[in-house]
């Protein structure tokens, strides 16, 4: 990409800085051109929303569709509790759902987004075919592998899935052991891009 597209990319997702989360420029960028190149009328599944960092992103990319965000709000990490304790102690006083929703409203992209408030396990049965697939909830290898093994079904030959916090130097992490020992290893996806820990697979 030239420095000038990386610009106005930049300028483009800016206000996604104003929302508390964890997404650095390269993943925001990289989150903003998966969705880019969805087709029209595309279904994107985001496990693990926090405050809406990501997807303010990928609702900026998304040229129509919905972006269906899965999140219980409630600070919970599932079975990864040292992220569950540093999600309670920044939660504050405001329920998470209202923070999220005025965030959306407050960068105007709140028209493609639909809120599935709850746990991955409940949703899995609501989705047929997904364009991309965003796994960024529970970082446990139990947890990541049960997003994975629910949903990757469902992505539609030549879409794509997505892995946040993917090190390869922590085996320990959900993310990096299901991109390496399952995604890798399954001839169902090839890898894509890399955008700093944002690992971007396509469905064969």
């Amino acid at each position: 990409m030239t420095k000038l597209g990386e610009f106005l990319i930049s300028k483009r997702i800016s206000n996604y800085k104003k929302i508390d989360g964890w997404l650095s420029q390269s993943e925001a960028t990289g989150l903003y051109l998966t969705a880019s190149m969805l087709p029209l009328a595309a279904v994107i599944v985001e496990i693990g929303s926090w405050q809406g960092k990501s997807t303010f992103c990928l609702a900026k990319g998304l040229r129509s569709g919905k972006i269906y965000a899965i999140d219980p709000f409630n600070a919970d990490a599932g079975f990864d509790v040292e992220s569950s304790q540093v999600y309670t102690a920044l939660k504050g006083t405001r329920d998470l759902l209202d923070i999220f929703n005025d965030n959306m409203k407050n960068f105007n992209v709140e028209k493609n987004i639909v809120v599935k408030k709850g746990y991955s396990e409940q949703f899995a049965k609501d989705f047929d075919l997904i364009d991309f697939l965003f796994i960024d909830g529970d970082h446990s290898i139990a947890g990541c592998k049960k997003d994975y093994q629910l949903y990757s079904g469902k992505v539609r030959k030549g879409g794509f899935i997505a892995f946040h916090d993917y090190y390869s130097d922590r085996p320990e992490l959900g993310p990096t052991y299901v991109v390496d020992e399952l995604v890798k290893k399954s001839d169902e996806f090839i890898f894509y891009k890399q955008f700093d820990s944002l690992w971007i697979g396509i469905k064969r």
